[in-house]
C-alpha cells in the first residue's frame, strides 16, 4: 500500500499539496541528478520506475503472483513486459551455472573393456 495522507487522496504531494504536473517535476529531477530524461534510447521517464519496481521485486524474491497483486497487473503478458532482465542476472545466472557445474561429477565414465 502506498502511504498517504490522512487528509488528501493523492499519491505525490509537494509541501502539503497535490503534485498536479509530476512530468515537469520529474524532468527537472532527472536535469538537477544528471539523468537524460525523456523518451529516447538514453532517456528515463517516469514510467520507467514502474519497471524498475516490478523488477526489483523479483530479483527480491518476491513470487509472480504477489508481484502482480502489488503492481495490479491481471495477466502474466503484462507482468513480464515490465520484468526487465539486466546485466546482474545474467551474470548471476552464470554463476549458479558454474556452482552447479562444480558440484557435479562430470567424469565422462569408459566402457569397461570385455574380456574375451
Amino acid at each position: 500500500m502506498i502511504p498517504r495522507a490522512i487528509h488528501d487522496d493523492h499519491v505525490f504531494l509537494y509541501q502539503g499539496k497535490p503534485v498536479k504536473d509530476i512530468k515537469r517535476s520529474f524532468k527537472a529531477d532527472c536535469e538537477k541528478a544528471g539523468i537524460v530524461w525523456g523518451k529516447t534510447k538514453e532517456g528515463f521517464i517516469f514510467h520507467d520506475l514502474r519497471h524498475t519496481f516490478n523488477t526489483n521485486m523479483r530479483k527480491a524474491g518476491i513470487g509472480d503472483l504477489v508481484a502482480m497483486a502489488v503492481t495490479g497487473h491481471a495477466t502474466r503478458e503484462m507482468h513480464d513486459r515490465y520484468d526487465k532482465i539486466d546485466k546482474g542476472d545474467i551474470r548471476q545466472a552464470a554463476n549458479r551455472l558454474e556452482g552447479f557445474f562444480q558440484s557435479v561429477d562430470q567424469t565422462v565414465g569408459q566402457p569397461e573393456e570385455r574380456k574375451s
